[in-house]
């Protein structure tokens, strides 16, 4: 009896035995991308196999080389675009695909929206195990281009030679010499080409030292940075951010959100969800450098901060000591320790807590402290979408109910979202 006969996707015909034959390494096969991961691959198969392609996007089809293979999935490289997708662009960056900086610049900024949207209510579906999750649409940056405020650059010295100041490649750890970045502020690409400068000058001194390699960061000129950041990074230095007509101090080598033209509504997205009264204690968990004490503590009773930096904590209490707030305490330290010992052993109580965490997400002594803190309501803030639908299913485990997801493309061209999330404990129904 003959074998059965299936078609693979690329149409040719195969044996039903052989159908679900895992592809080799160094294969080149032709398929269709269908979506984009969170991460930033496309996503298409071949023989039944799910296939991860980098810098590929929906509707693309393209002869692509295996280069991984595993028993559930593959990963491929592109070799050429047989048929390109509507969504697809040109890139701004002559460097694109080879920085490691930016994913997305291959695909139409709308477009680029519409798959980080789907990204989200996938983690939570998938991850959070939320049927249907309440999120809109994604807040887009008033600039696509030209909007990050920081930039973090490598440097590597090399006897005998100039050095070499980039980012790191997309393929490994080598560094990719960058004169100039496409999504920065133009005001650090003139600080880029003058510590560049510097550095040659240095260099061609016989000054350089022993150093191998280094990183530098880079602020915009937007506000006034209390260091020349030299070679050093301005290690210890203080730099000041404008944030919706205020100006907040923070340490210089410390986290401060990196789309000035977004962070205004990133904070007013914060506020709408805290819904003050001006009678709710509230509780700023990872606040960092005050960003959103600033706006909230004016609205409260009361408002306590938390956040292990203790550079940024003394700059929070300076920021909203210099606009008059008296109100508020922050506390230096792990977030997990100073709820238990602080706030529950004290049976200090809080009607909100604003949660911004790394993109790792909480510990499970936060989870833990949090419900049996039992705020009314719960913001959490997160850049990643897997920990943070990780994170909301065990709250809403913990008797909370998802309200609300609003997504901001705080980092566009790049895989990065931000995620502002609402969560109500379920008696306030």
């Amino acid at each position: 009896m003959p074998s059965r006969m299936t078609v693979d996707s690329n149409g040719e015909k195969m044996n039903k035995k052989n159908a679900w034959k895992l592809p080799r390494i160094g294969q080149k096969v032709e398929i269709t991308i269908e979506s984009v991961a969170f991460g930033g691959s496309g996503i298409g198969r071949f023989a039944g196999l799910v296939i991860f392609v980098p810098f590929t996007v929906d509707g693309d089809r393209v002869e692509i080389e295996i280069t991984e293979v595993r028993q559930s999935y593959a990963k491929g490289r592109m070799c050429r675009i047989l048929k390109p997708s509507p969504f697809r662009t040109v890139p701004e960056c002559s460097l694109y695909e080879r920085c490691g900086g930016c994913q997305y610049q291959h695909i139409a900024y709308t477009h680029q929206l519409e798959i980080k949207k789907n990204q989200v209510i996938d983690a939570f579906e998938r991850i959070g195990k939320h049927p249907a999750p309440p999120v809109r649409d994604v807040i887009a940056s008033p600039m696509p281009y030209a909007y990050r405020g920081k930039a973090e650059f490598h440097i590597s010295f090399k006897s005998g030679r100039l050095p070499v100041i980039g980012y790191k490649e997309a393929a490994d750890s080598r560094i990719v010499p960058v004169s100039r970045c496409a999504i920065v502020d133009e005001s650090v690409n003139r600080s880029l080409t003058a510590l560049r400068g510097k550095l040659n000058a240095i260099s061609a001194a016989g000054r350089r030292g022993g150093k191998k390699e280094e990183r530098v960061i880079l602020w915009s000129d937007t506000g006034k940075a209390a260091v020349d950041p030299g070679v050093s990074g301005g290690r210890g230095g203080l730099v000041m951010r404008p944030v919706k007509e205020k100006m907040l101090r923070a340490p210089f080598q410390g986290f401060f959100q990196a789309n000035s033209a977004l962070v205004g509504s990133m904070v007013d997205s914060v506020i709408r969800a805290c819904a003050l009264t001006g009678k709710e204690t509230v509780l700023d968990a990872y606040c960092g450098s005050g960003l959103f004490s600033l706006f909230l503590a004016s609205s409260a009773r009361q408002l306590f901060g938390v956040d292990a930096d203790g550079e940024a904590v003394h700059c929070a209490a300076e920021n909203l000591s210099k606009e008059g707030i008296s109100n508020a305490e922050f506390f230096a330290g792990d977030v997990g320790e100073i709820l238990r010992h602080t706030f529950l052993k004290t049976q200090q109580s809080v009607d909100i807590v604003v949660l911004d965490p790394p993109r790792i997400g909480c510990s499970s002594d936060v989870l833990e402290a949090l419900k049996s803190l039992g705020p009314a309501r719960i913001i959490y803030i997160s850049c990643n979408p897997a920990t943070q639908a990780r994170d909301v299913r065990r709250l809403r485990d913990s008797g909370y109910i998802l309200r609300d997801l609003q997504p901001i493309d705080m980092f566009p061209q790049t895989k990065h979202i931000e995620i502002v999330g609402l969560l109500e404990r379920e008696n306030r129904i």
